[in-house]
């Protein structure tokens, strides 16, 4: 394909991915509060006009030439015109506006435009009418803007896209908070604690999700503490259109994750960063053998990963997960409550199966057959295509991009990490990046890891057993707000898991 941003899954015509490319065209006008915003409203920006620059390139921002970045934001250009500027220029490479076909107002402003935002410490803002949250700059805690950034442009795509996404819901007006999980039409009145401001922690995965949470550590101003972290990689030529810290210069020289993640924090100067450019489990060799574990920050993206974090048997852990259109954050203890391996794989024991049963759902092939196509890693030809075509009741020819595949990459090309499903007009389907999905576990994951961090008085607002909140926090980016509520559930046995 020549445009990385785009996948063509499932082929109608071949002018798919021009007609996805072609929306993704459309020009985003995002506008700042008059003068010198303040630093919530700045952070807020940044982040989203970041997230939006992976996918738009027409990206026009209005805002005060001569406003100074502020200097509790992480180093940079002095004006906070040329910082929006660079991270406008962190994904695709910036073109010229025609128009405005999205109108996005950050702030309390009154002025037209179509989507509202608003942050400040937890709680954030989006709607489609002005905000009415009230902030104060002294908290100086990036979580509420930076959540509504990943909203704001989940809003921004549910608008281009429109019907060709399988479900998204204009939102009139939330108010949501990441302390309480607690949400309204109304602006949240609540007493946080003090923000809290240290962090000890191992972070595992230095990819999409667990680089949002460095990049909302990296704003915390005067964190204290320290943190490991352990990731095996290096950035490929894919990962700025999913991940935060991936620029495009990064993924060119295929920096080291962990080393992108401890230079993203080296201005805190409180906080001590410890790269590891390893798994886990090499991790954990390496250490003394009485040596245990502080909070572990889960950010894997496997069930593997997942079992290799909890066979090491920490005793405190988060863990931050996302399919297609979803983000997950739980809170675990070990001996209280559910692991993160059981809660996210239903039925362990019968996976193979289970996943059996899938392929032959979605392929129409039986049970030995599928079984000699995965032992053989068989590459499928037109024929097999056609048959999955034919059982799946879609024009032939939607599959022929998976020409030479094996099945298994077939079925897992279906949706990958940090993409969203979007139909064309002829009825084919495409994965498209979608950054502020990724983005929003790694905040939620950072946001809680702080709440463990801040002692007793954020106990009643930690996840699971490590406070007096629910196990589990899901939510959809392209629901409506009040549904999100409904995916709060606590979840224990008496096991332990």
């Amino acid at each position: 394909m020549s445009d990385r941003r785009v996948r063509v899954v499932q082929r109608s015509s071949a002018t798919d991915e021009d007609e996805v490319c072609a929306l993704l065209d459309q020009s985003i006008e995002v506008v700042l509060p008059r003068g010198t915003p303040a630093w919530r409203h700045q952070v807020l920006a940044l982040a989203l006009v970041d997230l939006l620059g992976r996918l738009f390139p027409r990206i026009r921002v209005v805002c005060n030439p001569s406003a100074h970045a502020h200097l509790d934001l992480p180093p940079g250009a002095s004006s906070l015109a040329e910082r929006l500027q660079d991270a406008r220029a962190h994904g695709e490479t910036p073109e010229e506006p025609v128009g405005c076909d999205v109108r996005i107002v950050i702030g309390d402003s009154t002025e037209a435009a179509d989507i509202y935002l608003d942050g400040a410490e937890w709680q954030s803002y989006v709607g489609t009418r002005p905000s009415r949250l009230v902030g104060d700059d002294a908290a100086a805690l990036p979580v509420g803007p930076l959540v509504a950034a990943c909203r704001g442009a989940a809003q921004v795509v549910g608008r281009v896209f429109g019907d060709g996404l399988s479900r998204s819901h204009i939102i009139e007006s939330s108010y949501w908070s990441a302390l309480t999980f607690h949400h309204s039409s109304e602006p949240l009145e609540e007493q946080a604690p003090e923000a809290p401001h240290y962090l000890k922690a191992l972070l595992v995965g230095a990819g999409s999700i667990g680089g949002a949470a460095t990049y909302l550590l990296a704003r915390v101003p005067g964190l204290q503490g320290e943190l490991n972290v352990v990731d095996p990689q290096a950035f490929e030529a894919h990962n700025p259109d999913r991940a935060l810290l991936a620029t495009q210069a990064l993924a060119e020289k295929e920096a080291v994750k962990v080393e992108v993640v401890k230079d993203a924090l080296a201005h805190l100067v409180d906080f001590d960063v410890r790269a590891t450019r390893s798994t886990l489990a090499g991790l954990l060799a390496q250490s003394p053998r009485e040596a245990t574990l502080p909070l572990v920050l889960s950010a894997v993206d496997s069930v593997a990963s997942r079992r290799e974090i909890q066979d090491s048997l920490p005793l405190d852990l988060i863990d931050a997960a996302c399919s297609p259109d979803e983000v997950s954050i739980s809170g675990h203890r070990t001996d209280d409550g559910p692991c993160i391996y059981c809660l996210h794989v239903g039925n362990v024991l019968a996976r193979d199966a289970i996943h059996l049963r899938l392929l032959e759902k979605a392929t129409g092939f039986n049970e030995r057959f599928i079984l000699g196509l995965l032992h053989t890693k068989t590459l499928l030809t037109d024929q097999h295509l056609r048959q999955i075509e034919q059982h799946r009741s879609i024009p032939l020819g939607s599959l022929a991009d998976h020409t030479g595949k094996t099945l298994e990459a077939l079925y897992r090309d279906a949706l990958l990490y940090g993409e969203m499903a979007v139909r064309t007009s002829g009825g084919g389907q495409a994965a498209v990046a979608a950054p502020f999905i990724t983005a929003l576990a790694g905040f939620l994951l950072a946001a809680e890891g702080l709440k463990n961090g801040a002692g007793e008085a954020y106990r009643p607002y930690r996840l699971g057993a490590l406070g007096e909140l629910p196990t589990l926090y899901r939510e959809s980016l392209y629901g409506s707000i009040p549904r999100i509520a409904l995916w709060l559930a606590r979840i224990r046995t008496a096991n332990g898991g």
